[in-house]
């Protein structure tokens, strides 16, 4: 039987076992981009684990540093702030060109311009309110591929446009992190937050065992799964950040259409492939689509893997997915 690293895709923490498989290993937790961050580094044929480590830590919080749009010297705090026109960085003009690529590609499920929106909901600062429809209506008014353009690396904006990263920023670091894993010959497990890098490969060569958070229950699985290395999965669900009013529940996954909470049929949804930062996006855009625009999209889309779960309890996969087994079974997979 192979032998494995099981990752559980929690917003918080990762757990993995069987990692006595490798001989030598350098662990870390931090706090950084709003979320808890787990570093494991299994081997490194360039350097020691440590110094893999170290250098992993360090462009998490470089990248933070430019990010974080709470951070008052933050590029994404320059740009929200009253200029139109702004001159950026090499890193974060990669950004926003993927995340307007994403926009592009889920015809404005996933748009980074939502910020307005997101901050009369308190999910920018975590001070949540139910916004007055009025207020939205306006916010949505600052919505919108029209909102914003990059050229080279001069970002142009409507008047009172503001960005969130949040929805692509730690996919588009893990893209960075794997480069740095494949340039050093590093195997490791990233967590960060509900976003898993899996760089190289496990201590036999085999595939990795995965498990997707149950999002019923915290800190159980839902369902397990191999995968082989180099890869993101990213997983997102209304269950990550909500806040409860006069006895409804709020969910910070905003419907770009709306300006509310996304009214979806599905309970959590894992996107796997290459592109980190897409992968990040589309979990979000798909959550928010439910499940019949959602399976079309990836149909359409046949670049990456994905895991949906229903309100029904479905586990819907596609055929990549590969040795997808019930973690509980309440659930079925379809």
């Amino acid at each position: 039987m192979k032998k494995a690293i099981a990752v559980l895709l929690c917003v918080c923490f990762l757990l993995t076992i069987c990692s006595c498989d490798f001989q030598k290993e350098a662990t870390k937790e931090f706090t950084a981009m709003n979320t808890l961050m787990s570093i494991r580094v299994f081997s490194s044929y360039e350097g020691s684990e440590e110094e893999a480590l170290q250098l992993f830590v360090e462009k998490i919080n470089e990248f933070d540093a430019l990010f974080d749009a709470n951070n008052k010297s933050s590029e994404v705090a320059l740009i929200n702030g009253k200029s139109t026109e702004i001159k950026v960085g090499e890193a974060t003009a990669k950004i926003i060109e993927k995340s307007l690529l994403a926009n592009k590609l889920t015809e404005g499920a996933f748009d980074i311009t939502i910020m307005p929106v997101l901050k009369l909901w308190g999910f920018d600062n975590g001070k949540y309110a139910v916004p007055e429809k009025e207020n939205i209506k306006t916010a949505l008014s600052l919505v919108g591929e029209d909102a914003i353009s990059l050229k080279g690396n001069v970002v142009t904006k409507k008047k009172n446009a503001e960005i969130s990263l949040g929805g692509i920023a730690k996919g588009y670091v893990g893209d960075e992190l794997l480069k740095i894993a494949k340039e050093n010959g590093v195997s490791a497990v990233l967590s960060l937050g509900g976003n898993i890098v899996l760089c190289g490969e496990n201590a036999e060569k085999g595939m990795w065992a995965v498990g997707v958070k149950n999002p019923l229950e915290a800190n159980e699985l839902a369902c397990t799964f191999e995968h082989k290395g180099n890869v993101s999965v990213v997983t997102s669900g209304g269950y990550e950040r909500s806040f409860e009013k006069d006895g409804k529940a709020y969910h910070h996954i905003i419907d770009t259409k709306t300006g509310e909470p996304a009214e979806t049929d599905l309970l959590s949804v894992t996107v796997i492939g290459e592109d980190g930062a897409l992968c990040d996006a589309f979990s979000t855009a798909l959550f928010s689509m439910g499940k019949e625009k959602a399976v079309k999209f990836a149909k359409e889309h046949n670049d990456f893997e994905y895991i949906f779960i229903t309100e029904n309890k479905e586990i819907i996969a596609t055929e990549g997915v590969s040795s997808l087994k019930l973690a509980d079974e309440s659930f079925e997979i379809r």
